[in-house]
């Protein structure tokens, strides 16, 4: 019986030298942030100061803006990717490709560990509605979704006084939720914020994705030769029906909108099973 506190201290001992063997250390929680504005725009270095109080950001983003690339990859050129330091000492990777292909090269290529979770933005001007369908911002998120990994897109309304500091608060408390909850295998959230400081919010609504789009024209010029070119005249949409994410931002809500990778039209499959 004398021995047993001689034991007691062998086996303490043993467990402070060689931890491994009975313990573990903790994992962090790793977050991906991306965007489709480029690594030096105002928004990622909010958005990624930020969601440091959650996890172990890692930032890998376009080079340069890679606004309207919807869910383009990159596959005709060679992919550059350079190390560059953000204000605040946040090191980042800027990636000669668009934003979806931005997380493929992260996922397979940069990154020792697939991340929790993956923020792309915070994007200037909404993405709200149909506009998800061509936005590079969503695009990154929905590929994220599309490897099984959580998502959130984060746009903030370019008109007004867009203030980052709030859209980035809005976005580590979505992120918190996720980080806290998960999302179900496919599924990201695009969240959507109005111009503003914090107190101006009117608070955060899940809403519906809108049916209607942004309005487009193209207005003709000519160069100094008498080459004709056109500009895109883009203007966000601002109406529909109360519950979407088009009314709550013009309401002076958050809009949070869970979207779902995929497009298969169940319906219409089973009416096409008749064709010969």
């Amino acid at each position: 019986m004398r021995s047993t506190p001689v034991i007691l201290v062998l086996i303490v001992s043993l467990l402070a030298v060689v931890p491994a063997t009975g313990r573990q250390a903790a994992v962090p929680y790793r977050i991906l942030v991306t965007n489709d504005d480029g690594v030096k725009a105002p928004g990622i270095l909010a958005v990624a100061q930020v969601l440091r109080s959650l996890g172990e950001v890692t930032v890998i983003a376009p080079a340069d803006a890679q606004s309207g690339m919807s869910h383009a990859i990159s596959i005709t050129d060679p992919i550059y990717v350079d190390q560059v330091r953000l204000p605040g000492g946040i090191e980042a990777s800027a990636v000669t490709a668009t934003p979806a292909s931005c997380v493929k090269i992260a996922l397979d290529a940069l990154m020792d560990r697939r991340p929790d979770l993956v923020v792309s933005g915070i994007n200037r001007g909404y993405n709200l509605g149909m506009t998800a369908y061509v936005s590079g911002t969503v695009g990154a998120a929905r590929e994220a979704a599309l490897q099984g990994i959580p998502a959130i897109a984060s746009s903030l309304a370019s008109a007004g006084d867009p203030r980052y500091e709030a859209a980035a608060d809005v976005t580590r408390r979505v992120a918190a939720y996720v980080k806290a909850r998960g999302l179900e295998p496919g599924v990201f959230l695009n969240v959507n914020v109005p111009a503003g400081d914090a107190d101006v919010l009117r608070g955060i609504r899940v809403t519906a994705q809108s049916s209607v789009g942004g309005t487009e024209r193209f207005e003709e010029q000519k160069s100094p030769r008498g080459r004709r070119y056109f500009w895109n005249i883009y203007r966000e949409p601002d109406r529909d029906v109360e519950g979407t994410d088009v009314w709550a931002a013009a309401q002076g809500y958050v809009a949070v909108t869970p979207l779902r990778v995929g497009e298969f039209d169940r319906r219409t499959f089973e009416g096409l099973k008749d064709i010969r």
